[in-house]
């Protein structure tokens, strides 16, 4: 795509000059992970199990922070790129959008620089979430420890989640010409993506019907894929293979929504 590395590192440094955007984005899942991680206890739902002790519905994790680790990365990327879309909104409102449009580069390219920087953006946040967590008093245990292939798979995982999301939201920015209405559809969708998935909770504790339809949310998919690894290191062949399983799923979401849109901004972006 012609113009896409420089249109990508133009979104990139409007990221990091602004000081203040970039702490606020750190700053709320880190508190997300601190407070409500350590605020909620699972061992004291069950009696009679020690403090500490792993509980069977959470799987193995010695924690709920450990557990929860893997939808906080997940639920933030998806934050990340929603709201990042409204950025193609204030290039159409500030005359951005019509200089792009008369210079020699496709006009897809103006959409896939938002979703590679808002990629880029969600990796180098994810990283830093972790360290957090791993800081935080009685916060991320890596009992099992992690691997070079475990990385892969959280990366892979958030990635694919970043793009497909970022290419949802880009096909219903394209003809926006307001950003009120684009913030509404945001928190219209984000929420029933959160709470209808595994990011925060395991199936085993939710309602059944709740709990059949989070089976097909894309949330869960990359939830448990990095909760998986997290909690149990090197993989048994039943664990691989529901990994393998959740991360195809994303891939082939993924695939069909880049495609969308390539289709889509070629055809539909206007000044």
């Amino acid at each position: 795509m012609s113009g896409l590395i420089p249109l990508t590192v133009r979104e990139l440094r409007k990221w990091y000059r602004n000081p203040v955007f970039f702490i606020v984005g750190l700053l709320q899942p880190i508190f997300w992970i601190a407070l409500f991680g350590s605020a909620f206890d699972i061992t004291k739902l069950f009696s009679g199990i020690p403090k500490g002790a792993a509980v069977l519905p959470f799987g193995n994790a010695p924690n709920y922070i450990t557990f929860i680790v893997g939808g906080i990365l997940t639920t933030t990327s998806l934050f990340t790129a929603l709201f990042s879309r409204t950025s193609l909104i204030f290039d159409r409102r500030l005359g951005n959008l019509g200089r792009f449009l008369v210079s020699p580069i496709r006009r897809s390219s103006i959409v896939f620089s938002k979703i590679v920087s808002t990629t880029i953006r969600i990796l180098v946040q994810a990283v830093i979430r972790v360290g957090a967590a791993l800081l935080i008093p009685n916060g991320l245990k890596l009992v099992n420890g992690i691997s070079a292939f475990d990385i892969f798979i959280i990366a892979a995982a958030l990635i694919m989640i970043a793009f497909s999301f970022s290419s949802l939201f880009s096909i219903i920015a394209i003809r926006l010409k307001k950003q009120e209405t684009i913030f509404g559809i945001i928190n219209l969708i984000n929420l029933p993506l959160i709470f209808a998935s595994y990011a925060l909770f395991p199936a085993a504790l939710m309602a059944s019907w709740l709990a059949n339809v989070a089976k097909y949310n894309p949330v869960s998919w990359s939830s448990e894929a990095i909760r998986t690894v997290i909690l149990n290191g090197n993989l048994s062949p039943s664990q691989f293979h529901s990994v393998m399983l959740d991360l195809l799923y994303l891939f082939l979401l993924s695939v069909f929504m880049i495609i969308l849109t390539i289709v889509l901004s070629e055809k539909e972006i206007r000044d």
